[in-house]
């Protein structure tokens, strides 16, 4: 009921509020992106967030580090001398630079002003939610599909349960 909805938050009020501070995002946003494009076996992924804020502010994150990650992982594989490293930054590299990444969050009315408060940007997510491909398949049709480009979707709710995406190795 409301009251004991009221009294679950207020009581992890404090929590949630841990769970989503900028540093300790950052340091996650920062194992992501080094250790996605090192795996094994390089399945898709699911980053789950807490709330689709959240979500959105972790596909920021990650997009900004990928793509230092990118400019570094360049300069590596110029300066080295070793072959062998070469060829296995170069593998690294090739697989970052091919990586599309999407947010998956439920709709909600204005939900453009909510995230604006917060200085987040829904607009091309949502853009990017609601597109079919030139293939007539939608977001969720291209993850599924282990051969797509699309491999790291951050989601806050939405795709965690009844969902069945066998090409998805990493959550």
């Amino acid at each position: 009921d409301d009251a004991a909805q009221q009294k679950l938050e207020q009581r992890f009020a404090q929590e949630i509020e841990v769970i989503k501070r900028d540093d300790r995002l950052e340091l996650i946003a920062k194992d992501i992106v080094y250790h996605f494009p090192r795996r094994g076996y390089l399945g898709k992924g699911l980053v789950i967030s807490v709330d689709k804020f959240t979500a959105v502010t972790m596909f920021d994150k990650v997009q900004a580090l990928w793509k230092q990650e990118v400019k570094a992982l360049v300069g590596r594989i110029a300066a080295t001398k070793n072959d062998i490293e070469r060829v296995r930054l170069k593998r690294i590299l090739d697989w970052m630079r091919k990586v599309e990444m999407a947010v998956v969050v439920r709709e909600v009315a204005s939900e453009e002003e909510k995230f604006a408060k917060r200085n987040l940007d829904i607009k091309p997510h949502r853009v990017r939610m609601n597109k079919l491909d030139k293939h007539g398949h939608d977001i969720e049709g291209n993850f599924k599909g282990a051969e797509h480009p699309l491999q790291l979707v951050f989601v806050g709710g939405m795709w965690l349960t009844g969902f069945d995406a066998p090409a998805v190795s990493t959550l």
